[in-house]
């Protein structure tokens, strides 16, 4: 009783006095707040602009699936620069990105303007033309808002804000931090007390949880603020951006940032109709399945159906509905993957949920895909994830050649070899049509490679690809590639001689 007296007593003398015991959470917060340069001075900067340059690379569309290959798809970041509107919750991010390898839209080198006011947010085309994007981009442009030491802090200091969570972890303490809706981890140094980390888990169609880790280091005072000069970003365990920042100031002038009349009072489009799926028989048993820019073909084995390329969900849908209608009798139970590029297997997952019980694939992939096939899914569980203990489906590995066979249906497959683009490619050949496919590399008359410059369309791999032909000694009439039109070969020897993706006099049916 005296105890709970004292108890009682001490608790009342806190509250007369002003004084509220910090949770875990909150004192982490005010840790990072006073290494910064303390509260009062965190909530009162008005304005903030950082500029700099670095390097990024292309997690997903990388030459393999390993850290080397990774470093093959490097872009210089140049003209890097990101304007805060603190006091509004506004932000400029500007950046010119040049492809440092080959690259079927060339070097690139535009200009990429993003912006966000609140809760809107926009791109600015170079012409001045602002365009409001919504969903999961306009989530995304928040949580960019947020990936800064002082912005996120700042949020976290708000009343708004929900602190969860708190915790240590090696050298590092850890707080939850949801602000505006977007989830982010702040991990602060142990010792220095600055942020050294923000941490956001999403969601990809491949990978499932994905780690988003962006590290802060090389911290200087800035009027009076600590602010980090080197910022690097890590997707999962892939570094995907180096920056430094050479220049940085707070309270510039920032002029406008707010969004304009026409954007904040933009309404969300209805999405685009389903695109009509079509199968025209190229060969016996053999179907070119067009709709969008990523083509599929099926090919009719005895006793069931080949399924070739997996983009996404949508398209992988429409596929296998379209083998139903053609073979009502014969299921995919095979699916053939021909690289390990995200925007060729983000359907792979829903392939085997359907029932496709063997991956054929370049050996070079077959890493790639056990983690495509374990991942957890929690974030946005798929149609795999829901189906819970679901049997993995066999992966069969393809050296440098392959072949399948039945009295139905041969398809030769062959690695493509010295390709900048990717190095875990197959080469299809069928020697009833005497047709060739291949991912990426000839995209005849699809109007995506059509650059400033090049109005045929850049074409960097033609040579390599009719290389590859000449090397396995192929006799080929048609090519039915994932990107572009079933063209005749004579087309392609033709484009060969121009390197370009159109010929003279053609058009895009893309």
């Amino acid at each position: 009783m005296r105890y709970r007296s004292f108890g009682f007593l001490l608790s009342a003398v806190l509250l007369a006095s002003g004084l509220h015991a910090q949770t875990t959470e909150q004192q982490i917060v005010a840790d990072a707040a006073a290494a910064l340069g303390g509260r009062d001075r965190v909530l009162a900067v008005k304005t903030l602009v950082v500029q700099g340059g670095g390097h990024d690379l292309n997690v997903g569309q990388s030459l393999r699936y390993d850290e080397l290959g990774l470093q093959s798809d490097v872009w210089q970041i140049r003209d890097y620069k990101r304007t805060y509107d603190l006091a509004n919750g506004r932000a400029r991010f500007e950046v010119v990105r040049a492809s440092q390898y080959p690259y079927y839209q060339g070097i690139g080198a535009d200009r990429v303007i993003q912006a966000i006011d609140g809760d809107i947010a926009f791109n600015i085309a170079g012409n001045g033309n602002a365009q409001r994007v919504f969903g999961g981009q306009a989530a995304a442009r928040r949580a960019e808002y947020l990936r800064h030491p002082l912005t996120l802090v700042r949020a976290a200091l708000q009343p708004s804000a929900i602190l969860a969570n708190g915790r240590s972890q090696g050298g590092e303490r850890l707080v939850d931090i949801t602000s505006g809706g977007v989830k982010l981890t702040l991990a602060i140094d142990a010792a220095t007390k600055l942020p050294s980390r923000i941490i956001q888990v999403v969601d990809s169609p491949t990978m499932g949880d994905t780690v988003m880790e962006t590290r802060f280091g090389e911290y200087a005072a800035v009027n009076g603020v600590q602010l980090p000069a080197r910022i690097t970003t890590r997707t999962d365990r892939w570094l995907s951006a180096d920056v430094r920042l050479l220049n940085q100031s707070i309270e510039g002038d920032v002029g406008s940032l707010a969004a304009p009349a026409a954007v904040r009072s933009a309404t969300q489009p209805p999405p685009p109709p389903a695109p009509m799926t079509t199968a025209r028989e190229i060969a016996k048993g053999l179907w070119y399945v067009e709709g969008t820019t990523h083509k599929s073909l099926l090919a009719e084995f005895s006793d069931h159906m080949l399924l070739i390329e997996a983009p996404n969900d949508e398209r992988v849908r429409a596929v296998l509905a379209k083998a139903r209608e053609l073979r009502p009798g014969k299921p995919v139970t095979t699916l053939l993957v021909t690289h390990h590029h995200a925007d060729h297997t983000s359907g792979v997952r829903l392939a085997v949920a359907e029932g496709v019980t063997e991956i054929i694939t370049h050996r070079s992939n077959v890493a790639y895909l056990n983690d495509v096939l374990t991942r957890p899914h929690t974030i946005n569980p798929d149609d795999l994830a829901k189906k819970g203990n679901v049997k993995l489906p066999k992966i069969t590995a393809v050296d440098d050649t392959g072949v399948l066979r039945d009295a139905m249906m041969t398809i030769n497959m062959f690695h493509i070899r010295d390709n900048s683009h990717a190095d875990s490619m197959l080469m299809l050949y069928f020697p009833n049509g005497k047709i060739v496919t291949q991912p990426d590399i000839y995209m005849p008359n699809d109007a995506r490679n059509v650059i400033e410059g090049e109005p045929l369309g850049h074409a960097p791999w033609l040579q390599n690809l009719a290389a590859n032909i000449a090397l396995r000694k192929l006799d080929v009439q048609y090519h039915a590639p994932i990107h572009g039109d079933y063209v005749t070969n004579k087309q392609f020897l033709d484009s060969l001689i121009f390197m370009t993706q159109f010929v003279p006099g053609s058009k895009s049916t893309n």
